[in-house]
């Protein structure tokens, strides 16, 4: 293989060939926690991305499973997300897709706990994302507010950007008044 990069966009039609290939290359039950950009896709975001972030290191089954994909011409890089931070009770709002699947579980955070993970970096393109998702399924102000206010104390970084980071997004999603309101909330 070449020091070149596979830059290759995946949409939801793409991870789901992907993860369809995982599947049958999987001898027993294995479970994953997509995160990022492509459980952004599973929520109907149409930017994309070029590699799938779990939550989780993957078994060696999943490994060995991704790696024979791989191997078939599915080349996708999946790999556990080393700075990924989520509210901390995600794992009971967990939303599984590619229910059809044999042998691989697919997870994915719910889209409330996937705008804030997305807010603790607060990039353009995740911001970006999260405009698409909700142009979708508009993401609930009041959960929002909520979850960023009970649920964020755990996760690393400065707290004063982060926040900045939250408003902007309420701002965008919701408008200028929702952001004060919310503002306001949060003192």
């Amino acid at each position: 293989m070449s020091g070149h990069k596979d830059t290759r966009i995946l949409g939801v039609d793409e991870l789901c060939v992907l993860f369809e290939a995982v599947d049958r290359h999987l001898v027993k039950r294995a479970s994953i926690v997509v995160i990022g950009g492509a459980a952004a896709a599973f929520h109907q975001a149409e930017s994309t991305t070029n590699d799938v972030d779990t939550l989780d290191a993957l078994t060696d089954e999943l490994r060995a499973a991704v790696d024979q994909a791989t191997f078939a011409g599915l080349s996708v890089p999946i790999s556990a997300s080393t700075v990924a931070q989520v509210p901390d009770n995600y794992d009971q709002r967990l939303e599984r897709v590619l229910p059809h699947l044999k042998n691989l579980e697919v997870w994915v955070l719910e889209r409330h706990d996937l705008a804030l993970s997305k807010i603790v970096r607060g990039v353009e393109h995740d911001m970006q994302q999260l405009e698409e998702i909700h142009r979708h399924h508009r993401l609930d102000f009041e959960v929002l507010v909520e979850r960023f206010r009970t649920e964020m104390a755990s996760v690393v970084g400065d707290p004063s950007r982060i926040r900045l980071n939250f408003l902007e997004l309420i701002e965008r999603l919701f408008g200028e008044l929702k952001r004060v309101v919310a503002q306001k909330r949060l003192s």
